[in-house]
């Protein structure tokens, strides 16, 4: 059974791209995706010089922070992105968000000067699979779904690279919150025991800037403290499942 631990957000802020190296370095990461357009992935490849076998990718971002291009239908009036509501509530250029995800992965390659390992996305957005959606499903008709994430294939298509929810590991989403516990861990690694699996996960250091910008937070903490259980570590070694990464 091989299992990619993927610590979404690197990139966000200091405190979270730390904590994501401290669950690396004494837990289960194995694998994380970074905010190539937040002000504190410059920082990243430094810091992860320490971590030769943490895989690395893009984490396309529509809803977070400023876009690298310049898009109409992406931002507000200051220039920033959406908010996750506004986004999939309405209908956006798929020739912006194109443009804006190459940009994106660009800005990898030139920050990592190398491809990333695979692409995924902040809250969903390159293939909608998002809480909110699930919530508003009339959204939908005004949400350009199907199109943005052929967008987002053929962008992957172009680069070569593996996606989320479209590849051979199975995407788990379970670990999250209340949730985010050493038990809760082990008892989804428990329900999908011989599959390949993709666990998502949120770890990281509630710095200022992270406390001010996100609701969740904390939360982070709790994520982080759960991964780095040595009662987690000791279930994988005794199981001979493999930490792998795309």
């Amino acid at each position: 059974m091989k299992i990619i631990v993927n610590a979404d957000d690197m990139g966000y802020t200091k405190g979270v791209s730390e904590g994501i190296v401290e669950g690396y370095k004494k837990g289960v990461i194995s694998s994380t995706t970074v905010m190539c357009n937040m002000p504190y992935a410059e920082k990243v490849p430094e810091l992860l010089k320490e971590c030769e076998g943490l895989g690395t990718g893009v984490h396309l971002t529509l809803t977070c922070g400023r876009p690298l291009t310049k898009p109409v239908t992406l931002t507000d009036k200051n220039g920033k992105f959406l908010k996750y509501r506004e986004f999939y509530a309405r209908r956006v250029d798929a020739k912006e968000v194109y443009e804006e995800f190459r940009m994106q992965i660009e800005k990898f390659i030139d920050l990592f000067h190398c491809l990333p390992t695979h692409m995924d996305s902040h809250q969903g957005v390159h293939d909608s699979v998002s809480i909110l959606l699930e919530e508003h499903p009339e959204w939908k008709e005004n949400h350009n779904v199907q199109e943005i994430y052929e967008v987002s294939l053929k962008l992957a298509g172009e680069y070569k690279l593996p996606v989320r929810r479209a590849c051979r590991y199975q995407w788990i989403n379970g670990y999250h919150g209340k949730n985010a516990t050493s038990d809760k861990f082990i008892e989804l690694l428990e329900e999908n025991q011989g599959k390949d699996l993709e666990l998502m996960v949120h770890p990281g250091y509630c710095d200022l800037e992270l406390y001010t910008k996100s609701s969740y937070n904390t939360e982070r903490l709790r994520e982080l403290a759960g991964l780095c259980d040595p009662k987690v570590l000791e279930y994988i070694k005794e199981r001979r499942i493999q930490l792998v990464h795309f």
